[in-house]
């Protein structure tokens, strides 16, 4: 996560990381705003909006300061094209990817 631009310090960071580990222990967390989010949500007392929020500044954050050659390489044409970055969904499930070929 450190190597696209993530950063520990950032509130959605810990999503992130919480998101794929559900993801990778077989707890289905799709779709996002349903089950991942909600899941969030109650275990800190916060809201579905507020979980999203903060996932979506963690990226936009990271596009931003990044390495802007090493995310292209990395995510490629997963891209959202009126965005300039991916979505939070595509970027959970690269994360999960890589940690499954690990």
């Amino acid at each position: 996560m450190l190597s696209i631009g993530l950063r520990p310090k950032c509130c959605g960071y810990k999503y992130i990381f919480e998101l794929a580990n559900m993801q990778i222990s077989g707890n289905g967390i799709l779709p996002l705003k349903l089950n991942g989010y909600s899941a969030l949500a109650k275990k800190y007392g916060k809201t579905v909006c507020s979980i999203d929020k903060n996932i979506q500044n963690c990226i936009s954050k990271a596009w931003t300061d990044g390495d802007v050659d090493n995310l292209y390489r990395e995510f490629g044409n997963t891209i959202d094209a009126d965005k300039g970055k991916p979505t939070a969904k595509q970027l959970i499930m690269h994360i999960c990817d890589k940690i499954s070929l690990n």
